[in-house]
């Protein structure tokens, strides 16, 4: 999808059918399209975490074709481009949510870089999800989820591209900040 389709559409459906459509339904374009290398990256991950593999989807512009991000809007999926993730389980949520509140009990032991992951983890958690690159990266979760994630964006059949997720603790949560990320970068460029 170009960025002229993606305002188009916003102009004549909902922010939430334009979510249902493209983000959970349409085929990722990464990889070429590569159907079975991209259900090789999602068997990855649905091994490594004990998820359903149908809880694992491509987002962002490995997806779309354009980014969503609010500092790249409409920037177009390139060979630079991250691989950009969602793994929806309210176990891991409360898994790493757990870690959180444990930490939380030391706040004051811990360093300045710490209490801020800390507080930047907070920051989301209300809204359903974790960007596991803002938990503190002493946190058994953190190390847990970066190991698998590293060795992916290492490999060349994956391009070598950086592969990052985002958790969410279930689909309503997903659906709901891709629609609000939508209706902001609407809003910010004239729409």
């Amino acid at each position: 999808m170009e960025l002229g389709e993606l305002r188009n559409e916003l102009k004549k459906s909902s922010p939430e059918k334009i979510v249902r459509k493209h983000i959970l339904k349409d085929a990722a374009i990464c990889f070429k399209g590569d159907m079975d290398l991209i259900l090789e990256l999602k068997e990855s991950l649905s091994s490594y975490f004990d998820v359903h593999i149908k809880n694992i989807e491509i987002v962002g512009s490995a997806k779309l074709g354009v980014s969503l991000s609010e500092e790249r809007f409409g920037k177009v999926y390139s060979q630079t481009s991250d691989i950009d993730l969602t793994i929806v389980s309210s176990e891991l949520f409360d898994r790493a949510w757990h870690e959180l509140l444990k930490l939380d009990y030391q706040y004051y032991k811990l360093s300045e870089k710490e209490r801020k992951y800390l507080n930047d983890s907070y920051e989301t958690i209300h809204r359903g999800f974790i960007s596991p690159d803002r938990l503190p990266p002493k946190t058994d979760f953190y190390k847990m989820w970066w190991k698998l994630f590293n060795v992916l964006s290492s490999e060349d059949k994956y391009e070598n591209r950086k592969i990052r997720g985002r958790l969410f603790k279930n689909w309503w949560f997903l659906e709901k900040y891709y629609t609000i990320q939508l209706i902001k970068l609407n809003r910010t460029q004239g729409g």
